[in-house]
C-alpha cells in the first residue's frame, strides 16, 4: 500500500495515489495517514476492501485517458494551463466536454475537497483560490453543450439517447460538424468499455454516428 501513496517520485505513482484517494472517499473511509508496515499489513488483512477493489471502484470517478494538452479548447489560455498543472498531478487530464456547465461545479468541488485532504508530504501542487476560479470558469465556458428537450427526428435517435445518456447529458448534435462525429463516438465507445465494461456493437456505433452526421449537417 505504501507504494501507492508515493506520488512525488513518478507520474505513474501519482496517478495511483489519485485513484486510491478517490476510492477511499467512495467507501467512506477517514483521512489517509502514515502507518507502520506491521499496522498496515494488519489493516489490509482485516479490511474487506482489497487494493484491487479500491482502485477498480475509483476509476468510475476519474477521467479516462486519451486527452492531451493540445486537445483542450484554447490550449494556451490560463484555464487550460491550470488544468494541465493541477489536475494531472493525480489523474489523467479531463476534457471540458466531459460534463455540462451545470454538472461541473459539484465535480470541481469534490476534486478540491480531495486535494485539500492530501498531506503536504506528497508534494501535490494546490491551486490558489484565484486559480480555482479561473479553472471553474474555463470548464463552464467550454463545457459540453447539451441538446434541447426535443432532438431532431431521424433514424438512430433512440440509439443515441439510450446509449449516450447513460454516462452524461445528451450533447447538442451541432457541437461538432458531421465529419467529426465518427471519431467522437468511437472515442466515447472506448471510454464506455474501459469504465463500464460494456462493449458497444459496431452496428450500434454506426447507427449513432449516422444519426449525428445527419442532424448536425448545415
Amino acid at each position: 500500500m505504501s507504494k501507492l501513496l508515493t506520488c512525488h517520485s513518478s507520474r505513474s505513482r501519482c496517478v495511483r495515489l489519485g485513484l486510491l484517494l478517490a476510492a477511499v472517499w467512495l467507501v467512506g473511509c477517514g483521512e489517509v495517514s502514515p502507518r507502520s508496515e506491521t499496522t498496515r499489513e494488519a489493516a489490509q488483512r482485516s479490511s474487506p476492501f482489497s487494493d484491487e477493489l479500491l482502485l477498480a471502484s475509483a476509476k468510475i470517478a476519474l477521467p479516462p485517458a486519451g486527452v492531451g494538452p493540445e486537445d483542450l479548447p484554447a490550449p494556451n489560455s490560463q484555464g487550460a494551463l491550470y488544468l494541465g498543472k493541477y489536475c494531472t498531478a493525480c489523474h489523467e487530464l479531463p476534457s471540458p466536454y466531459t460534463h455540462s456547465s451545470t454538472d461541473w461545479p459539484p465535480i470541481i468541488r469534490r476534486m478540491w475537497l480531495r486535494m485539500d485532504r492530501v498531506e503536504p508530504t506528497y508534494e501535490i501542487p494546490m491551486p490558489t483560490s484565484a486559480e480555482r476560479v479561473v479553472m471553474a470558469r474555463y470548464l463552464a465556458d467550454n463545457a459540453l453543450k447539451v441538446s434541447g428537450a426535443v432532438l431532431p427526428a431521424a433514424p438512430g435517435r433512440d440509439a443515441f439517447t439510450s446509449t449516450c445518456g447513460r454516462c452524461h447529458e445528451l450533447p447538442d448534435p451541432k457541437q461538432h460538424p458531421p465529419q467529426d462525429w465518427a471519431g467522437v463516438v468511437r472515442r466515447m465507445a472506448e471510454h464506455m468499455e474501459s469504465i463500464l465494461g460494456d462493449t458497444l456493437a459496431r452496428r450500434e456505433i454506426q447507427r449513432i454516428v449516422s444519426y449525428l452526421e445527419t442532424v448536425s449537417a448545415p
